[in-house]
C-alpha cells in the first residue's frame, strides 16, 4: 500500500511539472523560433560563403548533425535549426521532470523501504531518514527517462524509413508527369500532389527549396544526398542522380529515366509482396508466439504457486527480476526483428 500511495505521489507531482511546463510553453516557443531561425540562418550562409571546405566539415558527424538528420526524417513538421532546438529542450524538460518528482516524492516518505525473503518477512518499510545517497537512483531514473524521445524518434525514424522507400514510387510516378519543367518546379508540383499519407512530403519540399536557392553545387549536392541517405534505398539514389543530372543537362532524358526507375520498383513490389506471402507464418509467429508462450508460463506459474508467492519471488528476489529482464530483452528483440521481416524496404535487395 504505501508503494502505491509513492507511486501516486510521484505521479502528481510530474502532472504539477507538466501543468508548469504548459504554461511557460508558448512564451519559450515564440523565443525557441527565432533562435533557430538564425542558427538555421547562419549555417546556410556559411555553407554558401565556404563551400567546399565546409562541405567537408559537414561529413564529420557530431551530434547536433545526427539528432538534425533524424528528425529531418522523423518529424512531421521539421523546421531546420528550429525542430532540433524543439527537441532538446523536450528532452531537458523530460529529465527535470522526473528527477525533481522523484525528489520530491522521496522526501515526502517518512521511511525507507527494505526487501527480505519472500517466504518470510517480503517488503518492509522501516522508519528513520532518507536513503543515503538515493540520487544516485533518481539520476538513473532521469536519464532512463530522459532517453525516452530519443527512442521514439529512432523508432519513427526506421518506421518512415521503411514507408518512405515504398512512397518514393509515388514520388516518381507523378514526377514522371512534369518532366518538361526545370528540377525544382518538378518536385514543387510533385509534393503538391502526393497524399497525406505520403511521408516525403516534407523532405521533397525542403530538396526542392534547395533545387530552387542553392549557390553553389556542393550545397546543392549535400542536400540530395541527405534526401537519398534519410530514405536509404539505391532507388532514392538513381532518384536523386536523375534529379542532378537533370539539373546539369537539362531533362531530356529525365522521362524515360523516371519511367525505367518506377518500373524497377514496380517489380521489386511484386516480389517482396511473394516473398512476404510465403513467409506470412513465420513472421506471425516471431510477432505473437513468444507473447502468447510467456502468458501461459506465467498463468501456469501462478497456479501452482498462487499469485502472491509468484509475485515475491519474481519482482523481489535478484534471480527473479534477472530472469525478467532477460525475457523482456528477448520479447523486444524478437518482435524488432520480426516487424522489420514484416515489411522490408523497398530495394534490389
Amino acid at each position: 500500500m504505501a508503494l502505491l500511495l509513492s507511486l501516486l505521489r510521484f505521479v502528481f507531482h510530474l502532472i504539477v511539472v507538466l501543468g508548469l511546463w504548459l504554461l511557460i510553453k508558448p512564451l519559450i516557443e515564440r523565443q525557441l523560433q527565432q533562435f533557430g531561425r538564425k542558427v538555421d540562418f547562419r549555417l546556410s550562409a556559411g555553407r554558401s560563403r565556404v563551400g567546399q571546405r565546409v562541405s567537408g566539415l559537414q561529413n564529420r558527424k557530431g551530434l547536433s548533425r545526427h539528432l538534425d538528420d533524424l528528425l529531418y526524417f522523423a518529424d512531421r513538421k521539421y523546421e531546420p535549426g528550429i525542430s532540433m532546438l524543439r527537441f532538446a529542450m523536450r528532452t531537458v524538460f523530460v529529465f527535470a521532470a522526473v528527477f525533481l518528482s522523484a525528489l520530491l516524492t522521496l522526501k515526502e516518505l517518512p521511511g525507507q523501504m527494505s526487501f527480505h525473503n519472500p517466504f518470510l518477512e517480503g517488503m518492509a518499510f522501516n522508519e528513520g531518514g532518507p536513503v543515503k545517497g538515493a540520487w544516485r537512483l533518481l539520476l538513473f531514473l532521469a536519464i532512463i527517462s530522459a532517453s525516452i524521445p530519443y527512442l521514439r524518434m529512432r523508432y519513427n525514424y526506421t518506421q518512415r524509413q521503411v514507408r518512405g522507400s515504398y512512397d518514393l514510387l509515388e514520388v516518381t510516378t507523378i514526377a514522371a508527369k512534369f518532366t518538361h519543367l526545370s528540377a525544382d518546379s518538378i518536385l514543387s508540383r510533385t509534393g503538391e500532389l502526393l497524399s497525406e499519407e505520403n511521408v516525403l512530403r516534407t523532405p521533397l519540399r525542403l530538396l526542392g527549396a534547395a533545387f530552387a536557392n542553392y549557390s553553389n553545387e556542393h550545397e546543392l549536392s549535400a542536400e540530395a544526398s541527405r534526401f537519398s541517405a534519410a530514405i536509404g534505398t539505391t532507388f532514392a539514389v538513381e532518384f536523386v542522380s536523375d534529379l542532378l543530372y537533370c539539373e546539369k543537362e537539362g531533362t531530356r532524358h529525365l522521362k524515360s529515366s523516371l519511367l525505367l526507375l518506377n518500373r524497377s520498383m514496380e517489380q521489386q513490389r511484386e516480389t517482396i509482396l511473394a516473398v512476404k506471402a510465403g513467409s506470412r507464418d513465420a513472421i506471425s509467429l516471431g510477432l505473437y508466439g513468444n507473447l502468447v508462450v510467456l502468458v501461459a508460463s506465467v498463468g501456469t506459474f501462478m497456479y501452482m504457486l498462487r499469485p502472491s508467492v509468484y509475485f515475491k519471488l519474481q519482482f523481489q528476489t535478484t534471480v527473479g527480476l534477472s530472469f525478467l529482464m532477460v525475457i523482456i530483452t528477448g520479447l523486444f528483440v524478437s518482435f524488432l526483428i520480426s516487424t522489420i521481416l514484416s515489411r522490408p524496404k523497398l530495394d534490389y535487395h
